[in-house]
C-alpha cells in the first residue's frame, strides 16, 4: 500500500528500522500493517495502520501490544501512525496505550507524512550562517581586502566585533571625515 510505504520510507530515512510482519512481542504475534523501531537516539516503537482495519480490532491490537510490552518490561514509547479518517472517540481510546499521529489521508504526500510524524523525526536546524550571517569580522576583512591595513580599515575591523550597526556607524564617520562633514553641521542647517 502506497501510504504505508511512504511512512516507512520517511521513518527509514530518519534512522528507523522496519520490523518484520507479524510483530512478535513475548511470543505473541500482532498483525499490524507495518511497524518500525527507532535506532540511535530514538527508542520509539512505531505502528502503522490504515482506516481499512475496523476500529474495535485496532483498539484490541494496541491494548494487547501494550500489555505484552508491560510483561516484557519494555520502556519503548509506542506511537501509532494512522492513515485515514478516525473518529474522536476511537482516538481517545487508542491514546490510552499509544501516542496517535493521524495523517488524515490514506494516500498522503511525503510532506503530509513528514508533518504528521514530525515529532518522531530528528530536528533539522538551519545553517547558522544563513540565520545569523557570516562572521562580521571576516565579512569586513573580505570587503576591505587583506593588503589595506590602514588605521581606518583597522578601526572598521574592530567595529565589526560589535556588529553590523557599529560598522555602519564607523563607516559613516569615515565618509563624513572624508567630506569634512560634522554632525553638528547638520544641526546648524536646520
Amino acid at each position: 500500500m502506497a501510504g504505508i510505504s511512504d511512512v516507512l520510507t520517511v521513518l527509514e530515512k530518519a534512522g528507523f528500522e522496519k520490523l518484520a510482519k507479524p510483530l512478535t512481542v513475548v511470543g505473541t504475534e500482532f498483525d499490524f500493517e507495518a511497524a518500525a523501531r527507532g535506532t540511535g537516539s530514538s527508542h520509539d516503537l512505531v505502528l502503522i495502520m490504515t482506516d481499512q482495519v475496523p476500529s474495535r480490532r485496532l483498539q484490541r491490537l494496541v491494548a494487547g501490544l501494550a500489555r505484552s510490552l508491560d510483561l516484557a518490561s519494555s520502556r519503548r514509547p509506542v506511537s501509532l501512525v494512522f492513515l485515514g479518517a478516525m473518529a474522536a472517540g476511537d482516538r481517545v481510546e487508542l491514546e490510552r496505550y499509544a501516542r496517535v499521529l493521524s495523517v488524515g489521508s490514506s494516500l498522503p504526500s511525503v510532506s503530509e507524512v513528514e508533518e504528521a510524524i514530525a515529532v518522531l523525526l530528528p530536528l533539522k536546524l538551519p545553517n547558522t550562517d544563513l540565520v545569523h550571517g557570516n562572521d562580521p569580522v571576516n565579512e569586513v576583512m573580505a570587503t576591505l581586502g587583506m593588503s589595506k591595513d590602514t588605521p581606518d580599515h583597522i578601526a572598521l575591523v574592530r567595529a565589526a566585533v560589535d556588529g553590523a550597526e557599529a560598522v555602519r556607524e564607523r563607516l559613516r564617520r569615515y565618509v563624513n571625515a572624508g567630506v569634512e562633514w560634522h554632525d553638528d553641521l547638520e544641526e546648524d542647517d536646520e
